[in-house]
């Protein structure tokens, strides 16, 4: 049974959280609060579902939620990273104080975000599904690396992301059919090409270019909760789990990567599960049976979808 709460009224809007309740569960049963993926420009709370984990709270008694959030352009990062602070904070009062962060792609990246923030209380841990991890790497501060395919006009899809900034801020944007014919997937393609997503992220214009020049010493202090797998990452972190396909020319699979070899150098307790051959939304699916027989083809995608129910399992005891 899913219950749809508000749990923030903010810019005229109503941030929802979807609440997903199994037939049966203890009165401190855990709940997996998801985020959803876009780049943080697009989706909304339903978006890109994940039935595989949903199915999987079921069977074990797990309540699994997914919360809005605002957009970019016209939302600011810092407020964005709010949205999600607050979701976390509505669950943990609301519902039980045993969570699971979790998000898929820019939502691994919020998830994470959040996770780091002192205002979060401590997750049981972190799931992460090809999280879109950390803006100030390599693919995202030197530009000439479109996503997708090149953006021709650069400077008037530039001029509608700075124009869109001033308007009024949204909750949510339908993942459009095609993504390289939609105006706001567009942005996101020139932000990639340009290299000025942290730009937008931060509203502080040329701190990509600040970052490749000087170093991360370029971050404001204030800013450095948007760059968690730089300035967030510390020892006792909540155990974290992610999962990548090996072939995402999305979001790179060595988002992951670095983010594993960062918390296993603190001493995390961090699970990596490789999803070979696969690509971004590779879970992506009405029907993944995690229980039944194989058939040929699917282990890459099942293995290690059922090695992430384990790992969550065993922080849940």
């Amino acid at each position: 049974m899913s219950v749809t709460h508000i749990f923030k009224v903010v810019d005229g809007l109503s941030l929802e959280i979807d609440v997903v309740s199994p037939p049966t569960k203890d009165e401190n049963s855990p709940v997996v609060l998801h985020f959803h993926g876009g780049f943080l420009f697009l989706g909304e709370k339903t978006s890109f579902t994940p039935h595989w984990l949903i199915n999987a709270c079921q069977k074990r008694g797990w309540t699994y939620a997914t919360a809005s959030y605002r957009l970019l352009p016209e939302t600011p990062g810092l407020e964005i990273l709010q949205d999600a602070i607050d979701a976390v904070n509505w669950v943990y009062e609301n519902i039980s104080k045993r969570v699971i962060i979790a998000g898929s792609s820019a939502g691994g990246y919020l998830a994470l975000a959040a996770t780091a923030h002192p205002a979060t209380p401590r997750p049981l841990a972190l799931l992460s599904v090809y999280g879109m991890m950390d803006s100030s790497s390599e693919r995202y501060i030197h530009p000439g690396q479109p996503l997708v395919a090149p953006v021709e006009d650069e400077a008037q899809a530039l001029k509608e992301v700075e124009d869109a900034m001033r308007a009024d801020a949204i909750d949510g944007y339908a993942f459009p059919t095609d993504p390289p014919a939609d105006g706001r997937f567009r942005w996101i393609m020139v932000l990639h090409q340009m290299a000025q997503f942290p730009d937008v992220l931060t509203r502080k214009p040329g701190l990509a270019a600040r970052i490749a020049a000087e170093g991360l010493g370029a971050v404001s202090v204030e800013d450095r909760v948007l760059f968690p797998v730089r300035f967030g990452l510390r020892e006792g972190f909540p155990p974290t789990i992610l999962v990548h396909g090996d072939a995402d020319e999305v979001v790179g699979f060595e988002q992951s990567v670095a983010v594993a070899e960062a918390l296993e150098e603190l001493g995390v307790d961090v699970s990596f599960e490789r999803a070979e051959g696969q690509g971004h939304g590779f879970e992506v699916k009405e029907v993944i049976d995690l229980y039944g027989g194989d058939t040929l083809g699917e282990k890459a995608v099942t293995d290690p979808l059922r090695r992430v129910i384990a790992h969550l399992e065993r922080h849940v005891q």
